[in-house]
């Protein structure tokens, strides 16, 4: 890739071109990803697509849908990465906020838009899988007729110039969407192939979603080194033995996830010394991994195998990184969050933004650095807006330092107020998780002042005796303050996950797990 920028690397040999690009239902070589990918870019500038334009993605995950990914980003477009589960009213919202100037998708999802008009900056929707579909008010090209055109020179990009927006969650309920530079995806994909051992003999599983961040280390490491990566599609996503079969059959030797598919691998059987046998780097990152858990897991992979701890918000990607050591497999609290990405520059302040430069410190983390994204497509007034034009982000996580590594205490947002004290929920969580025969927890607070209770849901080994809330208060009490202690516990046949794989606080918290058994 040129330097600061994220582009299919053009320059290779025939024996580069013959290699698997992507492995999975169908093989694609570098030498056909190549010719796709300049086809669909040349298709893209034709039609008059600019710089900075917005191309969306809403479709089942597959080749093609990397394919449009790459294409985008050749004729200096932003790709707009929509998950292919999202409802469509989600979708509408997103796509009349982005803009976007084409459409990639299939016919089923399509359909799902007919009830509203798409936004008018949209000049042309591209289906991939059929040519043909109901009519709309814009032309319709099948992947193959967008993709016969002539080459085209592509423009000249800039480090700084958009190459994704990332839409999450926001708290008004509406989506917002985070802006993505070429520089920032750089920052840290090529930190990432200079600190892992990875070349064109590797097989990369992409598991998450194109819309989730973990997937540009998938995709743009894997391309990068001319790698073959493993799409999995989104009905294998949580398939456990579809998951395992994947990983031997292609022979997978780079894994990165959320640490509950991983756990939900480890737990099931599913993974074997044997299907886990190439294995050389699993990567993990979006949540807390128990330590019982990433004992477990680290059993099943091979000597020499290696375990990356990867911390980071949508807002700066991957910021800090920690190479599990095996001492760390023995310790009773979740191995840290470690030491900054490249040029990443991380400070710990208090309630009033002011610097803690004691070892023992704990506090909000802030990260400056060419991994801060520029802020939020088309908030430009919010609060957070001005420290991200200065390459400044508050995280809103709350770490201390230990021996010289940061460690993650928790979410500024998930601190409560609890009998007068200060709690940080995934304490609670934490404490729970010692239990012997509880594999996953969460914690939400149902009411407020003095009704305010802590409210646990939990998950069961298989086999476990199930513990009522009496024996988990016991439990509890031997390593918390009365006043942290669960009220209300709930065991669960599994935690409710949102579209990214993590835990689903706000529909625990909603009452909208339907609980398969519940402590009295």
């Amino acid at each position: 890739m040129s330097a600061g920028l994220i582009r299919l690397p053009w320059a290779g040999s025939a024996e580069h071109a013959a290699r698997p690009a992507f492995v999975g239902a169908e093989t694609i070589t570098y030498g056909e990803l190549a010719a796709h990918v300049g086809a669909v870019a040349s298709r893209l500038l034709t039609i008059g697509a600019q710089v900075g334009d917005r191309v969306a993605i809403w479709m089942d995950k597959g080749p093609r849908y990397a394919e449009a990914i790459l294409a985008a980003l050749e004729a200096g477009c932003a790709y707009v990465p929509l998950d292919g589960g999202q409802p469509a009213s989600r979708v509408q919202t997103i796509l009349a906020d982005a803009e976007p100037v084409v459409l990639f998708t299939d016919h089923r999802h399509l359909d799902a838009l007919a009830d509203a008009p798409l936004p008018g900056s949209i000049q042309a929707i591209v289906v991939t899988d059929r040519q043909s579909v109901r009519p709309v008010a814009v032309p319709v090209w099948s992947w193959d007729g967008f993709a016969a055109a002539e080459p085209t020179a592509v423009p000249d990009l800039d480090p700084d110039d958009l190459a994704s927006i990332l839409y999450t969650s926001g708290s008004t309920g509406t989506p917002k969407g985070v802006k993505i530079t070429h520089r920032n995806l750089y920052a840290f994909t090529s930190w990432a192939r200079e600190e892992l051992d990875v070349g064109p003999n590797d097989v990369f599983a992409g598991h998450a979603s194109f819309n989730f961040d973990l997937s540009t280390f998938d995709l743009f490491v894997a391309v990068a080194v001319g790698a073959a990566l493993w799409i999995i599609e989104d009905a294998q996503a949580r398939d456990v033995a579809a998951l395992a079969g994947g990983i031997h059959e292609h022979g997978v030797t780079v894994w990165y996830s959320v640490p509950s598919i991983l756990n939900l691998l480890a737990r099931s059987g599913a993974l074997t010394h044997e299907t886990a046998a190439r294995l050389r780097y699993v990567l993990f990152a979006g949540e807390v991994y128990p330590i019982p858990q990433l004992r477990l897991l680290a059993g099943y992979l091979p000597r020499g195998a290696r375990l990356y701890n990867l911390y980071g918000p949508t807002e700066t990607n991957v910021c800090t990184y920690h190479r599990v050591r095996p001492e760390d497999l023995d310790r009773s609290t979740p191995v840290p969050i470690g030491a900054p990405v490249g040029d990443a520059r991380l400070s710990i302040v208090d309630e009033d933004g002011r610097p803690l430069e004691d070892p023992e410190a704990c506090g909000q983390l802030i990260v400056e650095g060419d991994c801060v994204t520029p802020g939020y497509w088309r908030r430009e007034n919010e609060p957070a807006a001005e420290g991200h034009r200065r390459g400044r982000h508050a995280t809103g996580d709350i770490v201390s330092r230990e021996d010289g590594l940061l460690v993650y205490r928790g979410r500024e947002d998930r601190m409560v107020k609890l009998s007068g004290y200060r709690v940080e929920l995934g304490e609670i969580e934490a404490a729970v998780l010692r239990h012997e025969d509880i594999t996953d927890t969460a914690v939400v607070v149902d009411g407020e002042g003095s009704a305010a209770r802590v409210t646990l849901y939990y998950t069961l080994r298989d086999g476990a005796h199930r513990p009522n809330l009496i024996e988990l208060k016991r439990h509890c009490s031997r390593l918390l303050p009365r006043y942290m202690l669960p009220q209300v516990a709930t065991c669960l046949e599994e935690l409710p996950r949102n579209a990214n794989g993590k835990t689903d606080y706000r529909r625990l918290g909603a009452g909208l797990a339907a609980p398969a058994t519940a402590g009295q």
